[in-house]
Parts: C-alpha cells; structure tokens; sequence
C-alpha cells in the first residue's frame, strides 16, 4: 500500500480511506439501481447488467478523462502513465459520463430503452457522488476553497484548519448537493414522463449547482489557468440539458425556449467575468458568490419551465 496515503481499520484491516468511500457509494448505488428496477419489474438480472458495465464504463472514461485533461507533466498524460491505474488520477466529470453510457449500452443489450436506463442510473450515480466526496475529506489538500476570509466559519465543520490557514470543506458542500439532486431525482422517476426527462433534470440541477462549487474548489485538480476542466463540463452539462429542451418546446414555447438559449452563453460570459473577479480582485467574494448563485439559477429555472411544458 502507499505509505503516505491515508488509511482507516475496518475489521482489523487497514484500508485506504478515500477507496473505502468510493467502494461504499458504487455499492449504495447498485442497491438503489436494484431497487428501483425491482419496482418497475424489471427482467432477472436487469441490474446486474447495467451494474456492471455502469462501472467499468465509469472507471475507463474517468481515468481517459484525466490522462486526456491533466496537465500536471506540462501536457496529455502519456499511454504508459495513463495504464499506471494504481498511482491515482479520475475525473468525477468521466465517471459520471461512463455511467450514463454504460447504462444506454444496457437498455440496448436488454432491447429496451437506453434513455429510460440512463434516467434510472442518474440517482444511482448521484449518491456515488455523495459518498466519494466525503472519500475526498482524507485526502490532503484536495476539494477545499481558497483561504476564508474573516472569522466567521473558521472552526466550524465546514472549515478544514492548514498549516498557515483555514479553508472551505467544499467536498461537503459537494457531498450534501449530490445527496440532495439524488433524492430529487428518485421522486422524479416514473409517473408519464418522456423517456430521459429524469436525466435531463439531473444534468440542469448538478450542472447548475457544480458550476458554483467547482468555482469555490481550489486544489487545482484538472484546472488551467483560473478555470477547470471539471467546471467547464459542468456548466456544459446545465447548457447542453437547457438547448435540448428549447429545440423540444420551440415550435410550441418558442419565447421560452429562445430565453433559455439566450441564458447560456450570457451565463458563460459573465461567469467568466465573475471567475476573473474572484480570482484577481478585492470584491468580497461572499457577494461574488451570491452573484454566482443567482446567475446559475436563470438557465435553471428556464430549463426546468421547459422541462415542464414539454
């Protein structure tokens, strides 16, 4: 095992802490892919399928992710590094798009829906998320802010204390918004929706809420220049889900849906413009940030108002 790497016991073994909560969300989210295709009586062994091909469909993607998106040796990371499977290195943003497609290649396989499949693994893989970035609290240095300023979490359980200062846990705040889309997304299944609607809203509600919380990491993790590549896709994700839903409703919504197109590169630009405020300026970043919330929230709100009316 690597020595600087931190462990946790667990039955008398040791194990390292972050792989103990990447195991324990992959399981929780087999149990609730299970679930729920045991309530829509599903054919034997449904889950297992999509279960499997879930998991080496994110694990592949992820790692590719971040051979392709790392730029920690000055360039794309070479074939022989990329193999290096123990030494680390994922991409939440690969994992998360593998998932989905090895979910489709099932529905496909089982002569079903491949977008009826994806809006099933949504909530699975969200509460993956929720337990991996709680995985991230043990590694050092990673998924936390930019240093506080003034005194008013510093001590709380949302700072973590460094060496010369105190930090925002963004992978809580990361951990609780995935837990909470998850919870949204398992109420939304079912009922007579179109096929991918619950995907859909998954893509806007994570897009959205990870465009502010990739901002607020700072552990340069897959980033260049003030931008990461993970916050990109992220808004991405909002932007791509939002411009689906406009083509869906433009010939009955068409005012709708061509606000919804309009929000997505005015959120692009001036999100741009508030990353450079954050990051070379004086401007209170609590206020920054207000800003950063409610700017997310129009492409949001008019992608759901589509969802809606579709």
């Amino acid at each position: 095992m690597w020595e600087e790497a931190t462990k946790i016991t667990l039955l008398g073994m040791d194990v390292y802490a972050f792989g103990f909560f990447c195991a324990l969300g992959a399981a929780l989210a087999l149990l609730v892919l299970s679930m729920q295709m045991k309530k829509e009586r599903m054919e034997k062994g449904a889950a297992a399928l999509t279960g499997c091909l879930a998991m080496l469909f994110s694990f592949v993607v992820s790692r590719l992710f971040y051979a392709l998106l790392d730029r920690s040796l000055g360039g794309m990371m070479p074939v022989k590094g990329a193999l290096m499977i123990t030494a680390g290195g994922y991409s939440m943003v690969g994992a998360l798009l593998g998932g989905v497609l090895g979910a489709a290649l099932s529905g496909k396989i089982l002569k079903g829906s491949a977008l009826k499949m994806a809006d099933m693994i949504a909530p699975a893989l969200l509460l993956f998320v929720a337990c991996e970035r709680l995985g991230e609290g043990y590694v050092p240095d990673f998924g936390i802010s930019r240093p506080l300023l003034g005194d008013a979490l510093k001590g709380s359980f949302l700072a973590v204390e460094g060496e010369y200062d105190w930090y925002l846990a963004t992978y809580l705040l990361e951990s609780f918004a995935a837990l909470v889309i998850a919870l949204i997304l398992l109420r939304d299944l079912g009922g007579k929706k179109r096929a991918g609607d619950t995907l859909l809203l998954g893509l806007i509600l994570y897009g959205a809420a990870q465009s502010v919380l990739e901002s607020l990491r700072y552990d340069r993790h897959l980033s260049f220049s003030f931008v990461g590549s993970q916050h990109i896709a992220a808004m991405a994700f909002l932007g791509v889900a939002v411009i689906i839903l406009a083509a869906r409703n433009w010939k009955n919504r068409r005012g709708l849906a061509l606000a919804g197109i309009i929000s997505i590169p005015l959120v692009v630009g001036l999100g741009i413009t508030l990353e450079f405020m954050i990051d070379r300026t004086e401007i209170n970043r609590y206020v920054l940030y207000l800003a950063y919330v409610i700017l997310v929230s129009v492409p949001a709100y008019l992608g759901i108002r589509l969802r809606k009316e579709a």
